[in-house]
């Protein structure tokens, strides 16, 4: 068991990637080298700048220090703290403190710089020690920053491992004697590591706690890298999610494609209101059973999880019937018709134990967390403008007499809940609820709601929520604050952003899938395995239920699930 940790910081405890990209594009501009998207400069996260600025841009030596001091110019004062740390890094940090291991922290980065970002985000306190670079730019290489970790700690090369997350980590690491583990969850990709000679390659934090907690001694602990390659036939996953669905429409099988894949997931059974339907939905997508009985369903064995995909109207009684039944369940937005139906849910997963998630794709997915770090370069947030506004297909079919379930108000259905959902759980996800909401629409001839503006009321801001099913907006979603403000193309699923300070623009792209319906179900089974994460998300589902309430209260438009009377509390 080796007792010494050496952790790589950037990509490894910590995802740097707005801070650096945006400190790397500063500098080029200054030799007028213009880079419109910042994941373009993703390589220069890891290894030393003066490197990767002769490599990739073919500086000369004395350029790459210019190049370094325009860098720090942007990174010293804002770019340093354009950072996260990685989900689940600090409770590792503490679990492995607690069992006796000595942390020490390896970078490229220069010392002081290193020292900053581990006291900002709290975690300074976990490691014994701190090697990095210097300002002078000696020390840069990893494998010198190791030598010179173990010399003054008189840390034995054997009695240690380096963790990180590029080529660099490992090669340094080897250079120096030292057992070596690449992770997959930072920037550097499964061949470069394994090139390196990384000795273990792992994929999650969690995975990687459990590696440096056991080091090969309990055989059920080895890696999913070490499973992959055949090492061993034991320890094979034994936690794959089995999913029932409920809904058989375009959404349910996007919902299969997005997760068809996913190492946790099985779609097991199907139910429809016909069992042909059901069939129909099902077909080649493996071995599964059918019903249309929701309580056999609801009861069935064969099942862990519900993906309900049905009618707004139905969610309420499936959703409580499936909790009753002991099964977890992932309901569609909107949740419930309305805010009581919600709590009454909430209430009853509690009561049984169990985890209810409102698939709301937007805010799980990637980006959308990626932009959150952006936005604290704005200044302070005066405005925000978040619209959706798509022109429904079936819109065309109202217009001819055809009224499709999307306009169907006795199915709790409408622009405002088909639409209007997204960007008011967007605004209450990155600004809190509203102390105050006033609603204009626009109702089309059968009393269903075609297109809608909610003023939402902050303290110190403004904020507006415009969402339609028979337009479509040419405009961006906008956040405006006091230093600069951010244009979102579409804040339902965050690819493009772009940030206009003083006249100066800064474009970033996401590369993101447009079915984004994976991410929500990684949650949902992260929340299953771990019985963590799900107050955040009821606290959203329910603030946004409550605008929808007071919206539809204003707009005067009432559902038949508003007047039915609930099930009693027993």
């Amino acid at each position: 068991m080796k007792q010494y940790l050496l952790f790589d910081l950037d990509g490894t405890l910590t995802d740097p990637m707005v801070g650096i990209t945006s400190s790397v594009q500063y500098a080029l501009e200054k030799f007028g080298i213009h880079v419109r998207y910042l994941k373009e400069l993703i390589p220069f996260i890891g290894p030393p700048l003066a490197e990767s600025f002769q490599k990739f841009y073919g500086f000369s030596k004395e350029d790459a220090e210019k190049a370094i001091q325009y860098y720090r110019e942007y990174y010293t004062p804002k770019g340093i703290f354009e950072n996260e740390v990685y989900e689940g890094i600090p409770e590792m940090l503490a679990h492995l403190t607690e069992a006796g291991f000595t942390l020490l922290v390896a970078t490229s980065k220069p010392t002081v710089f290193a020292r900053k970002v581990l006291k900002h985000f709290g975690i300074e306190d976990y490691f014994s020690f701190v090697g990095g670079s210097e300002l002078d730019g000696s020390r840069t290489k990893k494998a010198e920053v190791i030598s010179y970790i173990l010399k003054t700690c008189g840390i034995r090369a054997k009695e240690a491992i380096m963790i990180g997350d590029r080529r660099h980590d490992i090669e340094g690491g080897k250079a120096c004697g030292l057992e070596s583990v690449g992770v997959l969850y930072g920037y550097g990709m499964e061949q470069e590591l394994t090139e390196a000679g990384a000795n273990h390659i792992i994929r999650t934090v969690a995975e990687l706690e459990d590696y440096l907690r056991n080091q090969g001694e309990n055989p059920a602990k080895l890696t999913w890298y070490d499973r992959l390659k055949g090492r061993t036939d034991e320890g094979k996953e034994t936690d794959m999610i089995r999913f029932g669905m409920i809904g058989t429409g375009k959404i349910a099988e996007k919902f299969w494609q997005a997760n068809r894949y996913g190492k946790d997931f099985e779609l097991t059974a199907v139910y429809s209101r016909t069992l042909e339907r059901a069939r129909q939905f099902g077909f080649q997508k493996g071995q599964l059973q059918y019903f249309d009985d929701l309580e056999a369903f609801a009861n069935s064995d064969c099942i862990d999880a519900v993906y309900v995909a049905s009618p707004n109207c139905c969610h309420y009684e499936q959703v409580m019937t499936l909790l009753k039944a002991g099964k977890h369940v992932l309901c569609e937005k909107p949740m419930a018709s309305n805010l009581k139906e919600a709590q009454e849910m909430f209430a009853e997963a509690e009561k049984q134990k169990l985890i209810l998630l409102e698939g709301m794709r937007s805010i799980y997915a990637p980006s959308f967390q990626k932009m959150i770090p952006y936005m604290e370069t704005l200044g302070t947030i005066r405005r925000a403008t978040l619209q959706y506004c798509q022109y429904s297909s079936r819109y065309d079919n109202y217009k001819r007499g055809i009224v499709e379930n999307a306009f169907k108000p006795e199915l709790s259905n409408g622009a405002l809940m088909d639409i209007g959902v997204y960007v008011v759980s967007c605004m209450i996800r990155l600004f809190g609820a509203p102390k105050a909401i006033k609603a204009s629409g626009i109702k089309l001839h059968n009393g269903v709601d075609g297109a809608g503006t909610i003023l939402m009321e902050y303290p110190d801001m403004i904020g507006e929520a415009i969402y339609s099913k028979i337009t479509d907006s040419a405009m961006p979603s906008q956040i405006q604050g006091e230093d600069a403000s951010m244009l979102v193309q579409e804040i339902e699923n965050v690819k493009d952003l772009r940030i206009v300070r003083k006249g100066v623009v800064q474009s970033i792209h996401f590369e993101q899938s447009d079915n984004i319906l994976n991410y929500e179900t990684q949650e949902f089974i992260k929340m299953i395995k771990t019985g963590m994460g799900w107050e955040k998300s009821k606290e959203i589902t329910l603030e946004t239920m409550k605008v929808l309430d007071e919206a539809r209260k204003q707009l005067h438009i009432v559902f038949p699930a508003d007047k039915k009377p609930k099930e009693k509390k027993k």
